[in-house]
């Protein structure tokens, strides 16, 4: 009885231990989730999906001269950064409210004259310039874009939307990798 005593007080001090620790990982991760990223974390693009999305815009920025090219919640600037190096002469916007990935970004961009990074919400952003625009929002946002940023677009801007489709308006294409996380859709308004 004395050795099932003790072996049972051994393992209730192990999982005290294991709760404490889980808990104490859990409690600085929200503080520092709390403290740098005061909006939800950013999440990167699938690879095959960010990739076709850059070869699309390419293109699009080759056939084009001086166009204002802006990221919705740019992140870490993964989107942005190669561009704004290929085309000096096209406009890059980044908006992102995260502090860690916009001061990360912004650093990234230190030698890009034409690419800029603004810790600021994008539907107080005025984007009637904007010729090209990038987001990965979740459905909910979506509806906000289609509400708030698809109308101040000029006749002829292009809206690449990844994963998540703007829910009422149709696209000009779509492609997909094989799964609803490897999609993004292509608008022109």
């Amino acid at each position: 009885m004395f050795y099932f005593l003790t072996i049972l007080a051994l393992v209730l001090a192990v999982l005290g231990t294991l709760i404490i620790v889980v808990l104490g990982v859990a409690g600085a991760y929200l503080i520092v989730v709390g403290r740098f990223m005061r909006t939800s974390p950013p999440v990167p693009s699938s690879g095959r999906v960010k990739d076709a999305m850059l070869q699309d815009a390419v293109t699009l920025l080759e056939a084009q001269q001086n166009l204002t090219v802006v990221d919705l919640g740019s992140g870490w600037g993964t989107l942005l950064l190669p561009l704004a190096r290929k085309f000096p002469q096209h406009r890059f916007i980044g908006y992102e409210l995260a502090r860690l990935p916009y001061f990360i970004s912004r650093w990234r961009a230190r030698k890009l004259a034409n690419l800029q990074f603004a810790r600021q919400d994008f539907f107080t952003a005025d984007l009637v310039n904007a010729d090209v625009v990038f987001c990965f929002l979740l459905p909910t946002a979506m509806q906000q874009c289609q509400e708030k940023i698809v109308p101040q677009l000029q006749a002829g801007a292009v809206l690449y939307a990844n994963r998540f489709a703007l829910p009422n308006i149709a696209p000009l294409r779509w492609k997909s990798f094989g799964s609803a996380y490897e999609t993004y859709y292509v608008y022109r308004f």
